[in-house]
């Protein structure tokens, strides 16, 4: 299926913001980051309907997202040997 013009615009946004929400979570001490993903997520999902993304889309491409946003957060933590443990 191909990306509406919104969830394009919104996917390039999200992407290149990755890296300085990896850099900053990963700093975050194990006990904060659940609340740290939490945040990124809503966040995530107001910019995708504030991009107009539909609601499925925006589910949809915000856990693509996450579950991207949390394996690297995770190299990052371990390439700083920060220990990493998100049990979400």
């Amino acid at each position: 299926m191909p990306l509406t013009s919104e969830e394009d615009e919104f996917l390039e946004v999200a992407s290149d913001g990755l890296p300085r929400i990896i850099e900053l979570i990963a700093t975050f001490p194990v006990e904060h980051r659940a609340g740290a993903f939490e945040v990124a997520e809503r966040r995530y999902v107001e910019a995708a309907r504030d991009f107009g993304c539909s609601e499925e889309a925006a589910t949809r491409w915000v856990a693509a997202i996450m579950r991207k946003l949390r394996t690297l957060v995770q190299q990052k933590a371990m390439e700083r040997g920060i220990k990493f443990d998100d049990s979400n």
